[in-house]
């Protein structure tokens, strides 16, 4: 377990607001107040050894603890793969019929589960340059096949964004093969992830109302009827203001549980006042993982299944956090269960899956 090096402001565990007049000038003092003040704690591995911490940060936590607040929320990871990737869908894959979740391909390196998200997803997004993406990575994971049969077998539901990051000749060849362009270039306050991840949920939305052509299966209100998921592909592993901004974004939206996945990590907003129990896919995932107060300071974090778990101790950025954390769910029923009175991030090391010939294209 680490100590962060920065000090998180408190209004930083708000969400953001959903009224884009007033979203910009939030979201600039929430960044101009994060770095007001510089962490207290400095240590040799940059965080405070376990033998400092307190008993109630390095216990194990007690099984069977029944004091969390309202019923279990299962997060469970069924959408890795180690299989070579297939133009078709695997035959034990989900119908698109039968899927909640949605793929959102943003730009940056395609990992070698796309393919396999793509057939799971019902509906498929590129957020504006993750089009290219889309056009020029996913030909490489096909190195058998002919581009041009890889392109026309994965082509997008939705181009949203700016549109000014696609390459023109990328747009049209999309927009032949059926995919719908919606320009959002009049909002400049918001990332492509942001712009993508509002017009997924705002068309969900009109669908819940009997309007539009969006995502549908929801409910009026912030509940989604099935167990929905975006996955935000390409959201780790770059710049790290646009990593911070996929964090963001995913706290924002936190009601779409929206997955972070690069080639190296994954990540998900645990949310606050809930009992949580995620079903981690040891084969494909694992052993390293995080549990990180990016939205705010935790004052009373208990969990299980972890190697170093914690019973009720506080977690904030400047202070404690749980970096370079071990999966240990042989006593928890395969499981990590978490409670916490504020969002934590989770992350779990992915690396394992690619091969060296994928990562290196």
């Amino acid at each position: 377990m680490n100590a962060a090096l920065a000090r998180t402001s408190p209004t930083s565990s708000s969400h953001a607001p959903r009224n884009p007049a007033r979203s910009r000038t939030r979201r600039h003092a929430r960044a101009a107040s994060t770095f007001d003040r510089p962490s207290r704690r400095f240590t040799r591995r940059f965080g405070t050894p376990a033998a400092k911490m307190s008993a109630a940060e390095v216990a194990p936590a007690p099984p069977g603890d029944d004091t969390a607040r309202g019923p279990t929320r299962r997060f469970v990871t069924d959408f890795l793969t180690s299989r070579a990737p297939s133009l078709d869908p695997p035959t034990d894959a989900p119908r698109r019929s039968d899927s909640a979740d949605e793929l959102l391909i943003l730009n940056y390196k395609l990992p070698c589960v796309a393919p396999h998200l793509w057939h799971r997803c019902e509906r498929r997004y590129c957020a504006d340059g993750g089009a290219n993406r889309l056009f020029d990575d996913m030909p490489r994971l096909f190195p058998d096949h002919h581009p041009d049969a890889v392109r026309a077998a994965f082509v997008p539901d939705v181009i949203v964004g700016d549109l000014d990051s696609v390459r023109p000749e990328v747009l049209a060849h999309y927009r032949e093969a059926g995919a719908r362009c919606v320009d959002l270039s009049a909002d400049q306050d918001s990332t492509d992830l942001h712009k993508a991840v509002t017009h997924m949920v705002d068309s969900a939305w009109r669908v819940s109302q009997g309007t539009g052509n969006g995502l549908g299966r929801v409910i009026a209100g912030k509940g989604w009827l099935m167990e929905h998921r975006i996955f935000a592909v390409g959201a780790l592993g770059g710049r790290f203001d646009q990593t911070m901004s996929s964090v963001s974004a995913a706290h924002e939206f936190g009601d779409a549980h929206v997955v972070l996945i690069g080639r190296h990590s994954m990540a998900f907003v645990v949310p606050a006042r809930t009992r949580v129990a995620i079903v981690p896919d040891t084969a494909h995932e694992g052993p390293t993982c995080g549990l990180i107060p990016v939205c705010g300071a935790a004052k009373n974090v208990r969990t299980s299944g972890l190697r170093w778990n914690l019973t009720g101790g506080s977690m904030e950025m400047g202070r404690l956090i749980s970096t370079s954390n071990a999966l240990d769910v042989d006593g928890t029923d395969g499981e990590v269960r978490i409670e916490t009175d504020a969002p934590l991030l989770w992350t779990t090391d992915v690396s394992r899956m690619w091969s060296d010939e994928t990562e290196s294209n």
